[in-house]
């Protein structure tokens, strides 16, 4: 295995997260994603949940009301807010066996695209995917902690990556400035919780996930970290014409066909800019009004802003989000002259960080959650 690691600048008083492509072949690749991780945090929740389910049990340090949800897995322990609409967003705590009643940093799993939930309907239960992978490693030393995206419906897997069958309200909501807020009012309601030390908050975003985190740490100053892993950090619209372009001279199609089909991209950007608000209309799985969010923002310029520490991750086979894509965020940081910024390009991993030889039944970026706990310690 082959990382290529850059640390810029020195430490610094702290100041007080897949968009994914929609084409088959990403439809497919996080299928894969989602089976491995399931199957990884099954095995994982035998050996760290059962015999220790009552861990959380006699918790009092919560301020922060629970809901009691019959449904969720062992482990798990959920909460809802009000909006200013006055509907309830739902989040969960993933204590996993750990001790939820010691007071802990808080760190914020925040997933990729597509209206999937953060569990899958097994029969009648719940099983766990990534939030509980993070739980088992990060779960001694903070509280993880994740909102379910709003309109998603709890324990549906749907076509990962997709909002194809979505509900409205997903599809209405399912913008980087909703998703946004949503982890701020999550924030808001947690931070000032006496079982929360609000000293270290740490994002790790995953895929559209991160964009998300770029945008929430730029709003939250009390945001301390933030790991920005197989995120776009230009414009979406700019990595999609990267990746048509690659996978079209990889299958050796001619250059003027190449040309006309980046072009007809262009033409779609125009189409979606031209109806923004758009639900009803759609583009590659998702609604108009999602990919214009998505398509105006860039990630780079809020973490330029931002004055948290940053742990950047990407492979470089990833086929999801390009590593130019990745390159031209560095780059352009590295040049206004952004510092605590640590960077890790991993050889021959894909959109899951999965490394080349990792069994099936290992979870995607095992040991880069290894780095990004070491890392947030700083």
């Amino acid at each position: 295995m082959s990382i290529s690691r850059t640390t810029w600048g020195t430490p610094d008083e702290f100041v007080p997260p897949t968009r994914e492509r929609r084409g088959r072949r990403y439809s497919r690749g996080v299928r894969r994603i989602a089976a491995a991780v399931l199957v990884a945090a099954l095995g994982a929740a035998s050996a760290t949940v059962l015999g220790a389910a009552n861990a959380f049990a006699q918790a009092t340090a919560w301020k922060t009301a629970f809901v009691e949800n019959p449904l969720l897995p062992p482990g798990f322990k959920q909460w809802e807010f009000p909006r200013t609409d006055g509907s309830r967003m739902t989040a969960f705590l993933a204590h996993r066996g750990h001790d939820g009643n010691v007071r802990k940093p808080l760190l914020v799993f925040l997933d990729g695209s597509g209206a999937q939930s953060l569990f899958v309907r097994q029969g009648d239960r719940l099983a766990v995917g990534m939030l509980a992978v993070i739980a088992d490693q990060a779960g001694e030393a903070y509280h993880v902690v994740a909102a379910e995206k709003r309109g998603a419906v709890l324990g549906e897997l749907g076509m990962p990556g997709s909002a194809q069958g979505a509900s409205a309200e997903y599809q209405l909501h399912a913008t980087c400035e909703d998703r946004a807020a949503e982890v701020q009012l999550l924030l808001k309601h947690l931070l000032d919780d006496p079982a929360v030390d609000p000293s270290r908050v740490v994002l790790v975003g995953h895929s559209e996930g991160a964009v998300v985190a770029a945008a929430v740490a730029a709003l939250e100053p009390r945001v301390t970290h933030v790991a920005f892993l197989s995120g776009c950090g230009p414009s979406q619209f700019f990595d999609l014409m990267v990746l048509r372009r690659r996978a079209m001279q990889k299958a050796g199609r001619p250059a003027d066909e190449i040309e006309r089909a980046v072009a007809q991209l262009e033409e779609n950007y125009r189409a979606i800019l031209a109806e923004p608000e758009s639900v009803d209309k759609t583009f590659m799985g998702h609604a108009y009004r999602r990919w214009a969010s998505y398509g105006r923002y860039t990630a780079t310029d809020d973490l330029r802003r931002t004055a948290c520490r940053l742990f950047l991750a990407h492979g470089t086979e990833d086929t999801s989000v390009s590593i130019e894509s990745f390159d031209a965020m560095t780059t352009d940081l590295l040049r206004t002259g952004r510092r605590n910024v640590t960077v890790r390009r991993y050889a021959g991993r894909d959109h899951s960080l999965r490394a080349p030889d990792a069994a099936p039944q290992d979870p995607p970026m095992r040991n880069v959650l290894d780095e990004i706990l070491s890392w947030a310690k700083e």
